[in-house]
C-alpha cells in the first residue's frame, strides 16, 4: 500500500487561525467525499494563535492530483487568500509503510519491524 500524506503550517500574522478553520467548514467537510480521501484535517495551534495545521492523507497519487484540480481546492485557496493567509509551508510525503506506535502489549515503539 503505498499513501500520499501531507502536513503543514499555513499563517495568518494577527487574525485568529480557529475562526480562519470554522470559516472553511464548509470546504473542509466536502473533501472528505472524495475519492480517496482518508483525513483531511484543518486545526488552530493552541499556543501559536496565528497558525492553522494542515494533515491529510490520500489513498493514491491520482485522488490527491483530482483534489488539487478540483473546485473545492481552489475554493480553499481563494478563502485563505481572501482570510488574510502570510505565509504557508505545506509538504507531500510518500508512504509505504504504516505501522501502529504501540505494540501489542501496549508499548511505544519507534522502530518499524
Amino acid at each position: 500500500m503505498e499513501r500520499i500524506t501531507l502536513w503543514g503550517w499555513i499563517d495568518f500574522e494577527g487574525k485568529d487561525a480557529g475562526a480562519i478553520v470554522r470559516g472553511a467548514t464548509h470546504l473542509i467537510a466536502p473533501t472528505y467525499t472524495e475519492q480517496g480521501c482518508v483525513h483531511y484535517v484543518w486545526t488552530a495551534d493552541p499556543v501559536q494563535t496565528h497558525r492553522v495545521w494542515v494533515f491529510e492523507e490520500w489513498e493514491r497519487v491520482e485522488d490527491l492530483q483530482a483534489h488539487l484540480d478540483g473546485s473545492l481546492y481552489r475554493d480553499m485557496a481563494g478563502y485563505l487568500a481572501d482570510a488574510g493567509m502570510t505565509g504557508a509551508e505545506v509538504n507531500k510525503y510518500r508512504v509505504d509503510l504504516k505501522q501502529p506506535v504501540y505494540d501489542g502489549s501496549g508499548l511505544p515503539q519507534a522502530a518499524f519491524t
